[in-house]
């Protein structure tokens, strides 16, 4: 309610303000303060005030009961009202400032609390009591007094000047004070309001951190541990992973105590470092009897064979790796690794094995999944047995990404009248192929088991080829100067025409020297058709005394047939050697990589380069070649630093790191 403010007032107050103001100065501070009471008794708030205790007093005289009359009126007494003469605020500011002079602090904080009574959106009571409270070591009372002052002026009309004077004034103090809970309410200058994250939101940031760091949430407060401990959203994905894999076993109370916060019903469990996690049978137990529902289990370095106790018939997706170690001849009927493989085959779509169970090896008794999709199979160092490849591809008729690393194999394809039918029929839904040969030499003289290198050739031709999008060979062979014979990997795919990768997307290499004239044979269908967008080339080793970048050079022109392709968006390009060029547009390889119009990634490394010349090659691509991202990890040290500036200076994002996909592929249209 704003109080009437006469012109006679208004010239009284200002007087009195201005002679307190003069006597202030002249530090006749008792003097001073009669002048500022003087101008506050004006205000004609201050005598509608005295005028309503006047007739309080009146009452409370005529009343036979004065005690319970005066309470009542106290308790009933109507809150102050919004004082809008600017004046009255002025003359309680100079008291209270004047009181804090003299010294009366007390006093003076009486006159800062009716200064934030009167104009509960101004910033000067707030401001003046949080001084006062500072010079009395009350930091943190300050603080929260400024807090109530930008609630104040959030909840009612106020200047956004105000908030950010307010808030400027608790700059200081907000290193040691300002601590906000996100699970509470909290001020929001930028929403101008008080603030409350959302349920959801709340639940999505939690729901990104790792195991470790929910841990440690635990601890904060009751609050927290029981909002957390609540929610069996966040704990049924247990993963021992990076950070969050325990520096020291984990005890069984522990385990059993974690997997309690998801109400015993986990649907993820990855332990990276099992013999660290000291995962023994009991604990192994534990875990499944709380993962009735579990969908995804890696395991790997288990410290001792574990037995599958209970069927986890939800089971999906599965990595175990080190469980071969544990197989013992003497007690066939008791091997743990196969019982555990043959229990979930039913139901698995990924499976990921490093070591294979021996009976796979030496007796073919794979099991029949039916449902798997994703398969990656690696060999321990201590099994030379060969796989059967007809066998294995029999027991997964619904494989779509096959990924195979270091595995002698023997061509044994049961059940199909010729070779040719094998190929033609088998996995109809093959999408990916990865090879990986650890073994394989490039010397013609040291050719690989002949039966190995036919199963690769069969694995790159399964279905005709006309299913495969992903085709990734780690594979080292350089037949560029031989005749396509025996050698060559791909000799049954470009020796029958019914064969043809017509939906091919990805072809990577990164060992593997293939002439121009058979990746011409092989990919131009794909490329042309507008789906083949990555593409690798390795270039042959130099020629004995060939002049500086002979090689090279003439590898890269026998490629014209891939200018102008629109498709390829991504190139990998490795173990190249060009001489140095006078002018940078001469180089054949910037020529090349500027006639490919849609080209954004390139893929480079090379083996044969002195770093100088590579730096320099590096830079002339960056240069003159129009690229968004760049994985270049050969280089280090200050020329990675120059060829950095360099990249950035050209808006291409650099990266020291090789480009590795992740498994299983995440295929467009999956």
């Amino acid at each position: 309610m704003a109080m009437i403010i006469t012109p006679d007032v208004g010239r009284s107050m200002m007087e009195a303000i201005a002679a307190g103001r003069a006597k202030y100065v002249e530090q006749r501070y008792r003097q001073a303060l009669n002048s500022f009471t003087e101008a506050i008794k004006h205000c004609p708030c201050e005598v509608a005030k005295k005028k309503r205790k006047r007739r309080e007093l009146e009452d409370q005289e005529g009343s036979e009961n004065a005690q319970a009359l005066l309470t009542t009126l106290t308790a009933t007494r109507p809150p102050s009202l919004e004082c809008l003469n600017p004046l009255h605020l002025k003359a309680l500011n100079y008291r209270s400032g004047t009181f804090e002079k003299v010294p009366d602090l007390r006093r003076a904080q009486a006159d800062a609390r009716r200064m934030m009574e009167i104009a509960p959106c101004s910033p000067e009571g707030y401001l003046r009591a949080s001084k006062l409270l500072r010079a009395e070591d009350k930091s943190l009372e300050a603080f929260n007094v400024l807090t109530e002052g930008i609630l104040a002026c959030l909840e009612g009309p106020s200047e956004p000047e105000h908030l950010r004077i307010l808030d400027k004034a608790r700059n200081p103090l907000k290193p040691k004070y300002a601590k906000v809970d996100p699970l509470g309410s909290f001020v929001s200058l930028s929403w101008m309001s008080t603030a409350r994250l959302p349920p959801e939101l709340i639940q999505d940031i939690f729901g990104r951190l790792d195991l470790s760091s929910l841990c440690h949430c635990l601890r904060v407060s009751k609050n927290w541990r029981r909002l957390l401990t609540a929610s069996v959203h966040y704990w049924r994905s247990l993963l021992f992973t990076g950070t969050s894999n325990p520096r020291k076993p984990v005890s069984a109370r522990s385990l059993r105590k974690l997997l309690s916060y998801s109400s015993n019903n986990i649907r993820e469990l990855l332990i990276d470092d099992a013999r660290r996690f000291v995962l023994d049978r009991r604990k192994f137990d534990i875990i499944l009897k709380a993962g009735i529902k579990l969908e995804r289990l890696e395991i790997s370095n288990p410290p001792e064979a574990l037995i599958l106790t209970q069927i986890p018939k939800h089971l999906k997706y599965l990595k175990l790796d080190g469980f071969h170690r544990f197989y013992r001849p003497s007690d066939l009927s008791r091997d743990s690794y196969r019982t555990i493989l043959a229990a979930v085959a039913p139901t698995i779509e990924t499976l990921d094995i490093s070591g294979i169970p021996r009976q796979w090896l030496t007796e073919a008794q794979i099991p029949m999944m039916p449902n798997l999709k994703h398969l990656r199979l690696s060999k321990g160092r201590d099994q030379p047995w060969p796989l059967s490849v007809g066998h294995l591809l029999r027991s997964t008729p619904n494989l779509e990404q096959l990924h195979i690393e270091g595995i002698n194999f023997n061509v044994i394809p049961p059940g199909y009248e010729t070779l040719d039918t094998f190929d033609i029929n088998c996995l109809p839904n093959l999408k990916a192929l990865t090879i990986v040969d650890t073994k394989a030499h490039m010397s013609q003289t040291n050719h690989h088991d002949p039966s190995t290198l036919d199963a690769y050739r069969r694995l790159t031709v399964l279905n005709a080829g006309r299913k495969l999008r992903v085709l990734d060979l780690h594979y080292r062979w350089d037949y560029t100067g031989f005749h396509l014979d025996s050698t060559d990997i791909f000799s049954r795919m470009h020796g029958n025409p019914a064969y043809e990768y017509e939906n091919l997307e990805e072809f990577r290499v990164t060992k593997l020297v293939i002439s121009p004239q058979v990746a011409q044979d092989l990919f131009e269908g794909p490329i042309r058709a507008g789906k083949l967008h990555s593409f690798d080339i390795v270039f042959p080793l130099p020629k004995f005394r060939e002049p500086l970048g002979e090689s090279s050079a003439e590898h890269i022109k026998k490629y014209q047939w891939l200018e102008g392709a629109e498709s390829i968006r991504s190139i990998g390009l490795y173990d190249f050697h060009f001489k140095s060029y006078i002018y940078m547009a001469e180089h054949p390889l910037i020529n090349f990589l500027n006639k490919l119009p849609c080209l954004e990634e390139l893929r480079i490394t090379s083996n044969h380069f002195d770093s100088s010349d590579f730096i320099v090659t590096l830079r002339d691509i960056l240069n003159l070649v129009k690229l968004k991202s760049a994985y270049i990890p050969q280089i280090s040290g200050m020329a990675f630093e120059r060829i950095r500036e360099l990249a950035q200076q050209k808006g291409v994002n650099l990266v020291w790191e090789k480009r590795l996909p992740k498994w299983p592929l995440a295929l467009k249209g999956d």
